[in-house]
């Protein structure tokens, strides 16, 4: 049995962001079977420099200048964690392939080394599982003569060479980490197959949804989100994701704007201020963009949809994704119009109406307004509750299992 054992987790976000992403839900229900520690993204000199002024900078800066208080223990409401702020880390990005490179990297890696094995002889951590959630730049894999992981796991979840930040020193270091790491997880189908020759032990892992937090919400009669309480009767389309134009179609907004101007076209995520004047998304009349909002509003705002959207260009960044929102607007029994930017889509096409060009997302739209009802929303429901986190832990917990009886 594998319950007592300790789980470090080592991720690419930090606790107190704004977008975490996948990696907090996917740590509050491992926190049910294991001992998790979260180790943050440590702050280089130059975060320090760009966000001195930031809530959650003030929030963690004397752990990260003088290791003062460098633990937070957190309670998920039904299990605990630890979060581990590592110290003050060097700048590397901007430097070239070469010796200083890798000395000022390896003085980074040692910086994060520290905090785990300090972690470790605080909390007496004696067996326990590296979870790297992709960010093979630094500590890749985790190695000490003295605390000595029972496995090393590396958990892909983008194309590296897509990402403006990991990609110049990235792509080297993830070949090295698939050589030297024991399990790799992948959380989409074209990332199976690329790494496929490059790693026999690796385990398809997609994205999915805390099914009990949006199912509380569905199922209750609550008002309305503050911004959206003067709408009336207009029916919404609503999309909830980071807006980018790396991202985002917004010429296929605009033709979902235009195509249906007596309805309310609702953009809820953090967006590039640039787009909005380079896009002129501004001047759309029945085009609405919020911004960011706290994820434990999400499902509120969802249950004002009529349709959900994923309106993703298809390209080389998107063909990786699995994207987390996907089955939260299942969960909420809500139709979901995409593109089919991604060959994990097939797997939803019974739920999800995927549209391969710009006629076919428009009449989709309209289809799912005159098609949805009671039978339909029940198995969206149906689906997501496939997907869920509970389910990707036990999932994980028997990949452990076999891993280890071998």
């Amino acid at each position: 049995m594998i319950d007592k054992k300790d789980l470090i987790f080592f991720s690419v976000t930090r606790w107190n962001q704004s977008n975490p992403g996948s990696s907090i839900s996917l740590l509050k229900e491992f926190s049910k079977h294991y001992r998790v520690f979260f180790i943050e993204r440590p702050y280089s000199i130059w975060d320090l420099i760009k966000s001195w002024d930031s809530f959650a900078l003030k929030q963690r800066k004397f752990a990260v200048l003088f290791r003062h208080k460098p633990y937070l223990e957190v309670d998920t409401g039904f299990s605990n964690f630890v979060v581990v702020t590592p110290g003050l880390c060097l700048p590397v990005n901007f430097l070239p392939k070469g010796i200083i490179y890798k000395l000022f990297n390896a003085y980074n890696n040692l910086v994060v080394a520290r905090a785990i094995k300090s972690a470790i002889r605080k909390y007496q951590v004696k067996d326990f599982i590296y979870f790297n959630y992709f960010n093979p730049v630094i500590l890749p894999v985790f190695e000490s003569i003295f605390y000595k992981p029972k496995i090393n796991v590396y958990y892909v979840t983008n194309d590296i060479n897509t990402s403006k930040y990991l990609s110049k020193h990235g792509a080297a270091a993830e070949q090295k980490t698939l050589e030297e790491t024991d399990l790799v997880l992948v959380n989409s189908k074209f990332h199976y197959d690329r790494i496929l020759k490059k790693k026999l032990n690796m385990h398809y892992f997609p994205n999915a949804v805390d099914l009990p937090f949006f199912e509380s919400i569905r199922n209750k009669e609550i008002a309305r989100p503050y911004d959206l309480l003067n709408i009336g009767d207009t029916k919404v389309l609503m999309y909830c994701g980071y807006i980018s134009s790396i991202r985002l179609d917004y010429q296929l907004l605009r033709a979902v704007c235009e195509n249906f101007p007596q309805y309310l076209v609702v953009l809820i995520g953090t967006y590039d201020e640039v787009d909005l004047i380079r896009y002129k998304l501004d001047q759309i009349p029945n085009l609405i963009i919020l911004g960011n909002r706290r994820y434990e509003s999400i499902p509120s705002y969802l249950k004002v949809a009529s349709v959900t959207l994923i309106p993703y260009l298809c390209n080389e960044l998107n063909i990786g994704s699995c994207p987390l929102k996907l089955n939260e607007y299942l969960a909420m029994g809500k139709p979901v119009v995409s593109t089919n930017f991604s060959p994990d889509m097939q797997a939803f096409k019974d739920v999800v109406y995927v549209a391969n060009d710009y006629e076919d997302f428009l009449n989709s739209i309209e289809l799912a307004i005159i098609e949805d009802h009671v039978g339909l929303q029940h198995s969206r429901i149906e689906v997501a509750a496939h997907n869920t986190w509970e389910i990707r832990a036990e999932q994980f917990k028997l990949l452990i299992e076999t891993f280890l009886a071998k």
